[in-house]
């Protein structure tokens, strides 16, 4: 038997072909770097946008006795049930929400705003006073050590103070619904 020898021959590529395929590769490159920037911004504003509110809705909440104020100069939050129905209609107000809790701008927030916690801290002295509002509206109530009480977000706790947190969704591109929380404090002092 007779075996032929077969010789494969190298293919011949044009100079322009592999100028293409670099380029092609490039651009794909640069579409995919171009969307997780889009993305990144996107969640970004998101996320400005909730911390304003946020910050917003907190000081609506922390609103001090002025008696007891007027009496002792101390900065006491009479009411965290007040405080927390006053935090509520903050947010719905400052956020556009409907009675679903469903914000109307559904580039920023594409799903339901939900309230994870709202804690009310009172400072007298050396003690801290703690009031805290779970998801489902349950409360709880403990005291603290000044220096020692930390909020949710690892701030230590020095003055009287509200701290919330919620959750909502973001939309991504290509259809990317992530779940994002926000947390902020906000302090009350006498300056």
């Amino acid at each position: 038997m007779g075996l032929k020898k077969k010789e494969y021959l190298l293919r011949k590529t044009e100079s322009g072909q592999i100028g293409w395929t670099l380029g092609l590769w490039f651009v794909l490159f640069l579409g995919i770097l171009l969307c997780a920037l889009i993305q990144v911004e996107a969640f970004r504003a998101s996320s400005q946008y909730m911390e304003d509110a946020l910050a917003a809705s907190n000081l609506a909440a922390a609103v001090i006795d002025v008696e007891e104020y007027g009496i002792s100069h101390r900065l006491r939050i009479s009411s965290p049930e007040e405080a927390y129905a006053r935090y509520q209609n903050a947010v719905a107000g400052n956020l556009n929400l409907n009675a679903q809790w469903e914000c109307g701008n559904k580039g920023l927030i594409s799903g339901p705003v939900h309230v994870e916690n709202f804690t009310v801290y009172n400072v007298s002295g050396s003690e801290v006073d703690v009031r805290s509002f779970g998801g489902d509206g349950t409360a709880a109530g403990w005291h603290g050590i000044l220096g020692q009480e930390k909020a949710p977000n690892g701030k230590v706790v020095e003055n009287t103070g509200v701290y919330s947190e919620i959750s909502y969704q973001v939309r991504g591109l290509f259809g990317l619904n992530i779940m994002a929380r926000k947390g902020n404090l906000a302090d009350i002092t006498r300056d």
